[in-house]
């Protein structure tokens, strides 16, 4: 790499160290484009307290190090992760560092500060080695994806702030990730992927990252694949969503991980006595305070299921009840229920979904009609943008988006802002529409039902209430980091004795037909024989 030429603007002032001159050389970057600029290519830019809690992490006991920052932006998490390691480490004697940046804007200011880098480490006698690629990391290294050996060119650590958006599935890194990538992903997800296959076998990776790959359905295959080839070892969580990008007004629920390369001998029971460290603070201001707890590995992650969902608690009630949900046996598939996506899609349907009633036309149920417990129809308010037609057409060409007129739950696949709850289901009753025999629901919303007959009010009360219970939206949020809530998911939530089920909507009918006011947390506790106490003030 050619020396960076200084600009007058952003000249290293005095013994500042490598990493608050990257900093200050981010900050007066950012100034110079636009929010669109930084969309475009992903780019939130790592605060520098976070480049130092990641660093720490970063320990390793060698003299050589080979060293990957696959998007390095500025180089603020390479540049610091070498610098605290220089400073704690006085056995290091030289450093090779490979980076990736295609952003040829911010190339000349990413020079400048891998050559002030350089100015320091040679006053440290440690002698430097820099390869700055312009090509796509992901197009570069997309061979090893498929390579069975795991490793091409070995790395002891990885560290990155990977960019973060949707590929489309004709994307060319798409297709170059095809064979482990499932559906639309995020871009990040095969950044950890080649890192993972690019480490050492004592190597490890530090990136940061969104939450969203420890659950669903679009995320199992490459759960399966990071999983087979790294164990992680620490994990922090911010539970503020605007704390980590807070200069770029990022909102996302960003966590930080550390994995290490698993030995090709390994198998999952070998993971069964390992210890994965979770910890968690508010922000950045708090890192320092931080809650830490150790886990037993395998009472996070089960590596033998098919989905591998990662829980992530992060209090003592968050443990106490992914160990409850461990003790259930109990699931939607063992108790004959299923549950769909509704079938009406407004865009592919507008000449079939009307305003007002006729002859020919049943209920569509919408997002909005559903509240906790409650299905309120027709509703012309609570949604936003164009009116949301409340009725929608029963003939020949429709029939195949609407479903028999039976007992359902209800569940919202999005939450909103104003949720309390990521989970709001509620019962809908045949009754209430007894002279009709379809209805439609909508693409948002999923419905559960029974394989075979059709579930009384009390069972499907039952089912709503404890959906809709504190119990099982904190456990929900043990492993789903944002408002989304798919049918995969739902169906793989272990539940309890179907009996008790049943139990908890025989009480909740009675205290609705008595219209005695009814508190679903303190009923589940009571009837689950729950240690812990969810009692909140709740609903009718």
């Amino acid at each position: 790499m050619k020396k960076g030429v200084y600009d007058f603007r952003i000249i290293p002032l005095g013994k500042e160290t490598p990493s608050a001159y990257a900093e200050r050389v981010g900050i007066y970057y950012a100034s110079t484009v636009t929010n669109a600029h930084k969309k475009d290519n992903g780019q939130f830019f790592t605060p520098l307290e976070i480049a130092l809690f990641m660093a720490s992490i970063g320990k390793v006991e060698k003299e050589n190090l080979r060293i990957l920052d696959p998007g390095c932006g500025l180089g603020i998490l390479s540049i610091t992760l070498i610098e605290q390691l220089v400073i704690s480490k006085k056995k290091i004697k030289r450093i090779e560092l490979v980076v990736f940046e295609t952003d040829v804007n911010i190339l000349p200011f990413a020079e400048n500060c891998f050559e002030y880098l350089r100015i320091w480490l040679n006053e440290r006698t440690i002698d430097f080695t820099i390869f700055l690629c312009k090509n796509d990391f992901i197009l570069h290294n997309s061979i090893v994806l498929n390579n069975v050996k795991n490793s091409y060119e070995a790395y002891d650590i990885v560290i990155s702030n990977p960019p973060y958006f949707k590929l489309p599935s004709d994307d060319e890194r798409a297709v170059a990730a095809k064979s482990v990538i499932h559906g639309q992903t995020n871009i990040y997800t095969i950044f950890l992927l080649i890192a993972a296959k690019l480490l050492k076998e004592d190597g490890h990776l530090i990136f940061i990252t969104p939450r969203s790959f420890c659950s669903g359905s679009y995320f199992r295959l490459f759960r399966e694949i990071f999983f087979s080839v790294v164990d992680l070892q620490e994990i922090h969580l911010f539970n503020s969503r605007k704390s980590a990008f807070k200069k770029d007004k990022v909102l996302q629920e960003n966590i930080i991980i550390k994995a290490n390369k698993r030995n090709r001998t390994e198998s999952n029971n070998t993971c069964t006595g390992k210890d994965l460290t979770i910890s968690a603070s508010s922000g950045i201001s708090d890192i320092d305070k931080r809650r830490i707890k150790k886990y037993k590995y395998h009472n996070l992650i089960n590596l033998d299921s098919y989905q591998k969902i990662l829980h992530l608690p992060t209090s003592d009630t968050d443990e106490k009840i992914i160990e409850i949900f461990r003790t259930w046996t109990g699931s939607l598939k063992l108790y004959n229920l299923e549950i769909s996506t509704g079938p009406v899609v407004d865009f592919r349907s507008i000449s079939m979904i009307k305003s007002k009633p006729t002859k020919t036309t049943v209920p569509l149920i919408w997002l909005h009609n559903v509240e906790s417990m409650n299905v309120i129809w027709p509703r012309n308010s609570g949604y936003k943008g164009k009116p949301k037609g409340q009725y929608i057409t029963y003939e020949k060409k429709s029939l195949s988006r609407l479903v028999k007129n039976r007992n359902y739950v209800l569940v919202r696949r999005f939450s909103t802002k104003d949720d309390d709850r990521r989970l709001v289901a509620a019962p809908y009753f045949s009754r209430n529409n007894s002279d009709i025999e379809m209805i439609g629901i909508e693409n948002h919303l999923n419905y559960i039902y029974h394989k075979k007959h059709e579930l009384t009010v009390e069972q499907t009360i039952g089912l709503a209430a404890i959906l809709n219970s504190r119990l099982f939206d904190l456990y929900f949020r043990t492993f789903n980091g944002n408002i989304n809530v798919s049918a995969t998911e739902l169906r793989e939530f272990p539940l309890p004795d179907f009996h008790l089920i049943e139990t908890l909507g025989k009480k909740m009918n009675k205290a609705i037909k008595a219209k005695r006011l009814y508190n679903i947390d303190a009923l589940v506790s009571e009837i689950f024989n729950l240690s812990i106490d969810l009692s909140i003030e709740y609903g009718k």
